[in-house]
């Protein structure tokens, strides 16, 4: 059975080897439960195109995103980016969905940047679902089931419409009630 593949530049290779790494870094961290978190390959990515193009350190930078009350770094004591870039503290991925929107709108990564990034993150998120929903699944059967690269590849492509579903009706909504979203929005189209 061919799986619906979605208007995404994932193809189902792809897909399947996404939720693969995401299993085997799970079963690498001895941890019983799915943790869905940012991973830091990406976070490193992101604070390096900020602070690359706005000039800034990292303790600038830091200083910036906990006066802006940004959340996860709101309350913090000034070490919070730190951890996250090591991995001791990991971002939900709400919030670095939000930190990629507040820096493209900050003119802080290039579009270029911005659009790669949310691809990654888009894709990351969905084989981190897929693979907590495997885990999961897996933990309340007595017997291993064989899942088919079929039936894996499946399952990434309905999470990531889903999730892509649930950021479009939150971006329509963004769009009625936010003017400052709606300025970028008009801005991005010039």
């Amino acid at each position: 059975m061919q799986p619906h593949i979605p208007d995404a530049d994932v193809d189902p290779d792809e897909a399947f080897q996404l939720v693969f790494r995401e299993l085997k870094r799970h079963e690498e961290t001895g941890r019983r439960n799915f943790v869905v978190r940012v991973p830091v390959d990406l976070l490193e990515y992101l604070f390096s195109a900020i602070l690359r193009k706005s000039g800034m350190s990292r303790v600038a930078l830091e200083r910036l995103l906990t006066e802006l009350g940004v959340y996860g770094f709101k309350d913090a004591d000034g070490r919070i980016l730190r951890r996250y870039l090591s991995g001791h503290t990991r971002m939900a991925w709400s919030t670095y969905q939000r930190l990629m929107l507040w820096a493209l709108s900050s003119d802080l990564i290039s579009m270029w940047a911005f659009r790669d990034l949310a691809f990654r993150s888009y894709e990351r998120e969905a084989a981190q679902l897929c693979a907590r929903k495997i885990v999961n699944t897996l933990k309340r059967r007595t017997t291993l089931p064989e899942l088919t690269k079929a039936q894996v590849v499946e399952c990434f492509y309905e999470i990531y419409q889903l999730r892509q579903r649930e950021r479009d009706e939150a971006a329509a909504t963004r769009l009625r009630t936010d003017s400052g979203t709606r300025e970028l929005v008009l801005s991005l189209d010039e």
